[in-house]
């Protein structure tokens, strides 16, 4: 796809330049007590990731090759959107409670639209407390990666940082064969062929570290250490699903989900199904209690909670919408 990256020795990369990783030791095969949930694939998950078909050797994990400007100029993307949050629509479901998780996920429909300039649209799932986040999903976002392709991304918010992927120290990367900004291809077709993705997030049992699962194998591509946060240092008491998007006030806003407002088929809909939580005893919540759907524009988008709708399913959201004011005569206008 023409992307670039390096080979980086493990030890070497940049999440070790972290100051409070400084002390801690890590070892490249590490191992953790993590198991995802399970459910049927509706959908065919992407399936091109490299051009060699093998990855980086064993020992190395690949970063994208970026060069100081990129890297300044994410992090200002990534403090403008934190900070500018009458440019966010959201259409998702979150939990209420203030509850202990271990963890959570989704299987996600996957998309790509046309986005311009400074604006993204999203798919992702977030566990948050206090002033810590954690996001992985995918994106379209050209003013991060040059590009309109649909990508894999992480986001990471402690109370020092708040970035994308590796662009600042924290996450640690331990899978060789597959980037954390992949391009996710081929990509669903609204009534046409479906293709979704599987995320999902556990605290290890052992470590504390917060290990990101990818696929429908469940490769682990990494972790975010506990040391970084403060909140997240124990367990998350916020779990958020659905579809996010940027556009600077007084712009024409992307698309989010299919592009559409949820019609309630996920033919047709972007969705995220088997919708997931892992309870402070490991216990895996096929269907979780105390949550609610939010929509912050809902003029413009939406998103319908079907409940624990059984099968492949599971707990299953549809969203959603587009740049187009809400017409109660043409309700699922495109």
């Amino acid at each position: 796809h023409g992307d670039t990256y390096n080979c980086v020795d493990f030890y070497k990369q940049p999440a070790f330049d972290h100051p409070l990783l400084k002390n801690r030791r890590f070892d490249y095969q590490v191992c953790f007590k993590v198991r995802a949930a399970e459910s049927d694939s509706f959908g065919s998950e992407p399936s091109d990731i490299w051009l060699n078909g093998k990855g980086c050797p064993i020992g190395t994990v690949p970063i994208r090759k970026t060069t100081k400007t990129d890297l300044l100029k994410a992090n200002l993307d990534a403090a403008v959107t934190s900070n500018d949050n009458s440019g966010i629509r959201v259409a998702v479901l979150r939990s209420t409670g203030d509850k202990r998780y271990r963890g959570a996920g989704m299987y996600t429909s996957v998309y790509n639209h046309d986005v311009q300039g400074n604006q993204y649209t999203s798919s992702r799932f977030k566990l948050n407390n206090g002033p810590d986040s954690i996001a992985v999903g995918w994106v379209v976002n050209p003013s991060l990666y040059h590009d309109t392709n649909t990508r894999l991304f992480i986001y990471t918010i402690t109370k020092d940082v708040h970035c994308y992927n590796t662009y600042c120290p924290g996450f640690v990367v331990t899978n060789h064969e597959i980037p954390l900004d992949v391009i996710l291809s081929p990509v669903s077709r609204r009534g046409g062929p479906i293709y979704e993705i599987k995320f999902f997030i556990m605290k290890d049992h052992y470590s504390g570290d917060w290990v990101l699962m990818f696929g429908n194998h469940d490769k682990v591509l990494g972790f975010w250490p506990r040391d970084i946060f403060t909140g997240l240092a124990g367990f998350a008491n916020y779990a958020e699903w659905g579809g996010e998007i940027y556009s600077p006030p007084g712009t024409v806003t992307p698309r989010m989900g299919s592009g559409c407002r949820p019609y309630g088929d996920p033919k047709l809909d972007g969705y995220a199904r088997t919708i997931t939580i892992v309870d402070e005893n490991e216990k895996i919540d096929y269907d979780p209690a105390d949550c609610k759907i939010y929509q912050n524009d809902r003029v413009h988008y939406g998103a319908i909670d079907k409940g624990n709708v059984g099968g492949t399913w599971n707990r299953l959201i549809e969203f959603g919408g587009n740049s187009l004011m809400y017409n109660p005569n043409l309700p699922y206008a495109c």
